[in-house]
C-alpha cells in the first residue's frame, strides 16, 4: 500500500526487473490500460525504479473475497449470501466485458477468490492480469466454475481437512452434483439463510464450466444469462446436466492455453491485429529506445478511458 500526494490510499504492485518479467509486464500493462469497466480494477500508474517494475492501483479497502470467505477472525461474520450472489453476477459480467465486448477479446485466466477485490460498499473488482492474454471471443474456460463453487461453499480451491489429504474444491463437488443434492454444497456457516433459486442457478452455471469435455461448456454471455435468471436458458441447460454425467463427454478434450512465456502472448498479440507504431510488438522487436517511451506513448493513448 502506498499514499500518492493528494492523500489517496494506492495498492502498489512491484515487480523485479529482468528480460522476461519486462516483458510480461509489458503486456500486462498493454492488456489493462485497454479495458474500462466497473468491475475491473482500474490501473492508475507505472513507473520504473531501482530495477524494479511497479503498477499503481486504486486500493480498496475490505481486501480480496478470498479473506473475507477464509479469513481466520473468530469475529469475522460469514460473507451473506446476498453479497455472495452479487458477486458472482457481477464478476460475470466483468469477464462477459473482457470476452465480447473489448475491441480485442480478453482471456483472464486467473479467476479466483484472491484476485477478487472489495470495496467499502463490498463491490467486486477483478484484478491481476499477469496472467492475461489476447484470445478469441469464443474460448471457453473452466476456472469460472471453480470460483463459483468457491462462493457456494465457502470452502478453499484446495482443502486439507485431512493433512495427509488434499482434495480440490471441484472434485469434492462433483459427485455433490453428481447425486442431485446441490444443498449439500452451500456453505453451512450461511446457517440455510440463501435464496434456493439463485444457489439452483449458481450450481448450473458452476457443473456446466467445470466439464472436461471444452466443446460442451457455455460461453461467459450465456454464464451471465443463466445467473440472472434467463428461463430459457435454464430450460436448456438442465438436461444439459444430465448430458454432461454421460461418460462420453467426459473425453479430456481441454482446450490448452499457451503457457505465460511473453513469446507465447506476443505470438497471440499479433494475430490479425494492426498496431500503433509504438505498439508492445514494435518495442519488443527493437524499434523503440526505451521502455519508458513505450510505456509513455502508451498512456498517453489509453488515459481517456480513465
Amino acid at each position: 500500500m502506498g499514499i500518492l500526494p493528494d492523500g489517496k490510499p494506492v495498492a502498489v504492485k512491484v515487480q523485479k526487473s529482468s528480460q522476461k518479467a519486462m516483458k510480461d509486464f509489458a503486456l500486462e500493462v498493454e492488456i489493462i490500460s485497454s479495458l474500462n469497466h466497473k468491475h475491473i480494477t482500474p490501473l492508475v500508474d507505472v513507473c520504473f525504479k531501482d530495477a524494479g517494475l511497479i503498477q499503481v492501483y486504486d486500493f480498496l479497502s475490505k481486501g480480496s473475497l478470498e479473506e473475507n470467505l477464509h479469513g481466520k477472525s473468530k469475529d469475522k461474520s460469514p460473507l451473506s449470501w446476498e453479497l455472495r450472489f452479487d458477486i458472482a453476477v457481477k464478476i460475470a459480467e466483468a469477464l462477459h466485458y473482457l470476452h465480447n465486448e473489448c475491441s480485442r477479446p480478453v482471456i483472464h485466466r486467473d479467476v479466483k477468490s484472491s484476485n477478487i477485490l472489495l470495496s467499502d460498499g463490498f463491490e467486486p473488482q477483478l484484478s491481476d492480469f499477469g496472467l492475461a492474454i489476447w484470445g478469441p471471443a469464443t474460448t471457453s474456460f473452466v476456472t469460472q466454475g471453480g470460483f463459483l463453487l468457491e462462493l457456494l461453499s465457502g470452502r478453499k480451491p484446495i482443502s486439507s481437512d485431512n493433512t495427509k489429504i488434499q482434495e480440490s474444491l471441484v472434485m469434492w463437488a462433483k459427485p455433490i452434483i453428481e447425486s442431485g443434492d446441490a444443498i449439500g454444497l452451500v456453505d453451512p456457516n450461511l446457517n440455510g439463510n440463501f435464496d434456493e433459486v439463485q444457489m439452483q442457478r449458481m450450481v448450473l452455471a458452476a457443473t456446466q464450466c467445470i466439464t472436461r469435455a471444452a466443446r460442451l461448456r457455455p460461453k461467459m454471455s450465456e454464464i451471465l444469462k443463466l445467473l440472472r435468471g434467463d428461463k430459457e436458458l435454464e430450460k436448456w441447460v438442465k438436461p444439459q446436466n444430465k448430458d454432461l454425467q454421460d461418460p462420453e463427454n467426459q473425453d479430456n478434450d481441454d482446450e490448452v492455453y499457451p503457457n505465460s512465456s511473453a513469446e507465447s502472448h506476443l505470438s497471440l498479440a499479433l494475430l490479425d491485429v494492426d498496431y500503433h507504431s509504438t505498439s508492445f510488438s514494435s518495442w519488443e522487436h527493437g524499434n523503440n529506445p526505451s521502455v519508458e517511451e513505450y510505456f509513455k506513448d502508451r498512456w498517453s493513448r489509453s488515459s481517456s478511458l480513465n
